[in-house]
C-alpha cells in the first residue's frame, strides 16, 4: 500500500469542471500541484489528475521529429549549429547523454504510477458516481498498457510496471528490464480486458471526443502486435544475445509466423468493430457523382469529427500544430524557416495518377530505376495546364475558398515533367519549385501582403531558396498537415489550433493487409494465393480512396502483374501502399523502417534531392547529393544518467 502520509508531487494539467469536453484536457499546460490527501476528494482535482495522464499522449505535431528521422522528412544539416537534435540523429551523432528527440523512459513510467494511483484512491463523491468513477479508471487502464506499448516499440527492453510500487527505499524503483514479449503479451491482454470496460463511442461528442474508448484499446493492440510479429523481433539472430540483469533473453531468435496471423486478427477484430460503430475512410463530397480525392485525402487529415471525419480513432484534441506551419511554409510567406522539407526518396515513391510505380528503386549514385511502362520522366516541361475535377484550391491561384469550381488547375504549363501526372495524394503532400504556394490561396492574405509570390521559388539567393542555414535542404517543402492559410499567424486560420490524428483507419487496412500477406508467405504456411483476395481488398480500398487505379484493374492487372510490371516484389508494393497512405504521420516511416529491418540500408549512406546551389531551372532540376546519414541503432538509448542510478538496467547493443 501507498503510504498515506507520502507527499506525491506531479505536475497537473489544467483546472477543469468534472467531466467537462475531453478536448479540454490538452487545452492547456500544466500548472499546479497536489499531494495524496487531498487529490482524490474533489471532483475538480480529479478531472485534474486525469488530465496529466491523457497530457502524455505524444503530440503529433510538435513531435514530427520522428519523421525527419525517417526517409520522409528533412532539414538542413546547418541546424546542427543551433543545437537541433534531428541532426545528430540523421548524422549517427546521437548518444544516450546527448539532446533526446522523445523522453518516453522518463515520462511514463510517471504516468503510469499516477494511473495505478488514481484506480487505488479515486472513490465516488457527491457529485461523481461509481460509475463515473469506474469509467475513469478503465481510461487510466487503457494508458497503463498504452505507455508500456509505446516504451516497449521504442526502447525493447523495458520493465513491467505492475503498481505504484512503495517507495521507503530508493531501491524499490530500481526495477529490472523484461524479455520483449512478455511485455508485449502482457499489453495484448490489457488491452483486450479494457477494450470490455470502456464505451465503443461517446453519445456527447460535442463534450467526449477526445477520451478514450474500446477502439482506442483495440487499434493500439492492433499496432503493436504488428510490430511485435515484424523481422526486427520475430526471428531475428541480431538480437539473441541481449539479455537482462539476470541473464534472461530480451528477444528470441526463433521466427513464429503466428505472430503475424495474431497481428492480422487483431486489426480485423479493429476493423469489424469500427465499422459496425460507423467508421469509415473520409470520402469527400463528390463532383457531379465522381469522388474528390484530392479532398478526401485532405479532409481525412485535417477534419475533425464533427466536420464528417469517422476515419479518426485515435484523435489527440490539442496538438502543437502552429509550429509545424511556421517551419514548414515557405519562407516568402512567414519571413522566415521554410526548412522543415520532403525528401526526394518520398517523391520517387508516389504513384503514377495511372495508379502504377514510377521509380521501383535507386542506382548507387542516386539515380532512378525508372518503371518505363509507368508513362515517368525526368525529361522536360509540360506544355500545357493540368485540370481536375476538384474542389481542392490550394494549387490554384484562382480557386478562393467558396468559389465552388469544378475544376482547379493541379500542375501548370511548364512545370518539370517529374511531378506531372502523379497521383492526388502528391499533390496534397508535396510543395515543389513552382508550384503555388499558399500565398495566393485566400483572397485576405493576398490583399494584406500583395508582395507575396504566386509560385514557390527554390533558386539559390531566392525568397524561397537556400539562405544561410534555412531552406529546404532536398528542393522541397512538406505540405501535407500543413494549414494553407498559414501567413506567419499562429493564431490565424481555422486549422492552426487543430487536433493530432493518433491513429486513423486507414493505418488498419494496411497493417491487416500487411501482416496476412506476411503470414500467408511464411515458410510452411503457404497461403498467399488463398488470401491474395482479401490482402488485395484492403489495399485497393486505400487506392479507391486515392483517386488511383486498383489491382485486378484492366490497367494494372492483380498484384503479382503489377509487381512484375514495375520491377519489385508484392512485399513492395504492400509496403509502398502504406509508406504513401501514412507519409509523415506518427514517424510511420521511421518505425516501419525500423521494424522491417531496413533502417541499416534505407538511412545508411548519401541522401540526394534536386541542386539547391542552382539559379536556372537547367541546372536545379538535376539529382544532386547533399546530405550523408549514419545509421546508428534500432532502438532508443536508456538515458545514461538513468543507467548510472539503477544498476539493474543493460544497454542494448551499439550504446
Amino acid at each position: 500500500m501507498i503510504m498515506k502520509n507520502r507527499i506525491l508531487l506531479f505536475i497537473l494539467a489544467a483546472v477543469l469542471p468534472v467531466f467537462s469536453s475531453c478536448s479540454d484536457y490538452l487545452d492547456k499546460r500544466p500548472d499546479d500541484q497536489l499531494d495524496i490527501e487531498t487529490a482524490f476528494e474533489s471532483s475538480r482535482n480529479l478531472t485534474r489528475w486525469l488530465a496529466y495522464i491523457y497530457d502524455g499522449i505524444p503530440q503529433t505535431y510538435a513531435d514530427s521529429n520522428w519523421d525527419m528521422i525517417g526517409t520522409d522528412a528533412t532539414i538542413p544539416d546547418g541546424w546542427i549549429s543551433v543545437g537541433n537534435s534531428v541532426c545528430l540523429y540523421q548524422t549517427g551523432a546521437w548518444t544516450a547523454t546527448n539532446g533526446q528527440i522523445i523522453n518516453f523512459w522518463r515520462d511514463f513510467p510517471k504516468r503510469i504510477r499516477n494511473a495505478y494511483l488514481f484506480i487505488e484512491n479515486a472513490h465516488p463523491l457527491t457529485d461523481v458516481s461509481q460509475k463515473d468513477i469506474d469509467a475513469m479508471k478503465a481510461e487510466c487502464r487503457f494508458f497503463i498498457a498504452y505507455f508500456h506499448s509505446l516504451m516497449v516499440m521504442t526502447y525493447g527492453s523495458v520493465p513491467l510496471i505492475t503498481e505504484a510500487a512503495p517507495t521507503t527505499h530508493p531501491e524499490d524503483l530500481y526495477l529490472k528490464q523484461r524479455p520483449f514479449y512478455e511485455v508485449v503479451d502482457w499489453c495484448d491482454q490489457e488491452f483486450q480486458a479494457v477494450a470490455k470496460q470502456l464505451p465503443m463511442t461517446y453519445t456527447d461528442q460535442a463534450n467526449d471526443y477526445g477520451r478514450a474508448t474500446a477502439l482506442w484499446a483495440l487499434a493500439m493492440r492492433a499496432r503493436l502486435l504488428t510490430f511485435a510479429a515484424s523481422p526486427l523481433v520475430n526471428g531475428n539472430p541480431d538480437m539473441a544475445g541481449v539479455v537482462n540483469c539476470d541473464g534472461e533473453q530480451i528477444f528470441t531468435s526463433q521466427y513464429d509466423p503466428y505472430r503475424w496471423k495474431l497481428a492480422a486478427d487483431a486489426n480485423m477484430d479493429l476493423i469489424e468493430m469500427a465499422e459496425a460503430n460507423g467508421y469509415a475512410l473520409y470520402e469527400a463530397p463528390s463532383i457531379d457523382g465522381e469522388p474528390d480525392p484530392y479532398m478526401s485525402y485532405f479532409g481525412a487529415l485535417m477534419y475533425r469529427r464533427n466536420q464528417g471525419n469517422y476515419e479518426i480513432i485515435m484523435p489527440r484534441t490539442e496538438d502543437g500544430a502552429g509550429w509545424l506551419d511556421l517551419k514548414a511554409a515557405p519562407r516568402s510567406i512567414v519571413g522566415q524557416a521554410g526548412v522543415i522539407g520532403a525528401t526526394q526518396d518520398l517523391v520517387d515513391a508516389f504513384f503514377m495518377a495511372n495508379g502504377k510505380v514510377a521509380i521501383s528503386g535507386h542506382n548507387e549514385d542516386g539515380s532512378p530505376i525508372i518503371n518505363e511502362n509507368s508513362g515517368y520522366t525526368e525529361e522536360g516541361f509540360s506544355t500545357g495546364d493540368m485540370s481536375v475535377p476538384t474542389n481542392y484550391f490550394y494549387n490554384d491561384p484562382n480557386g478562393y475558398s467558396g468559389d465552388n469550381k469544378k475544376e482547379h488547375v493541379i500542375t501548370t504549363e511548364g512545370t518539370f515533367n517529374m511531378y506531372c501526372n502523379r497521383e492526388p495524394r502528391f499533390y496534397i503532400s508535396i510543395m515543389y519549385n513552382d508550384s503555388f504556394n499558399w500565398a495566393k490561396t485566400h483572397k485576405d492574405i493576398d490583399e494584406a501582403n500583395p508582395a507575396h509570390k504566386e509560385t514557390a521559388n527554390f533558386y539559390v539567393g531566392q525568397e524561397d531558396g537556400k539562405d544561410g542555414s534555412d531552406y529546404p535542404a532536398a528542393g522541397y517543402l512538406m505540405k501535407k498537415r500543413i494549414a494553407p492559410d498559414y501567413c506567419g499567424n499562429s493564431s490565424a486560420g481555422e486549422f492552426n489550433k487543430r487536433h493530432g490524428i493518433v491513429y486513423r483507419l486507414a493505418e488498419a487496412y494496411l497493417a491487416y493487409a500487411e501482416c496476412l500477406y506476411e503470414y500467408s508467405v511464411s515458410d510452411g504456411i503457404n497461403e498467399y494465393e488463398a488470401n491474395k483476395a482479401d490482402i488485395t481488398e484492403y489495399l485497393n480500398k486505400i487506392r479507391r480512396r486515392a483517386g488511383i487505379p486498383e489491382y485486378g484493374s484492366a490497367e494494372l492487372g492483380d498484384l503479382d502483374q503489377a509487381a512484375a510490371e514495375a520491377g519489385v516484389t508484392v512485399r513492395d508494393l504492400v509496403r509502398r501502399e502504406r509508406r504513401l497512405e501514412l507519409n509523415y504521420e506518427n514517424g510511420h516511416s521511421w518505425n516501419d523502417l525500423r521494424r522491417w529491418k531496413l533502417a541499416e540500408t534505407e538511412l545508411d549512406g548519401p541522401f540526394y534531392g534536386m541542386n539547391m546551389d542552382a539559379g536556372t531551372a537547367e541546372e536545379f532540376y538535376k539529382r544532386t547529393y547533399y546530405q550523408t546519414r549514419v545509421f546508428k541503432s534500432y532502438w532508443w538509448p536508456v538515458p545514461q544518467d538513468d543507467m548510472d542510478r539503477n544498476p539493474n538496467l543493460r544497454q542494448l547493443p551499439g550504446w
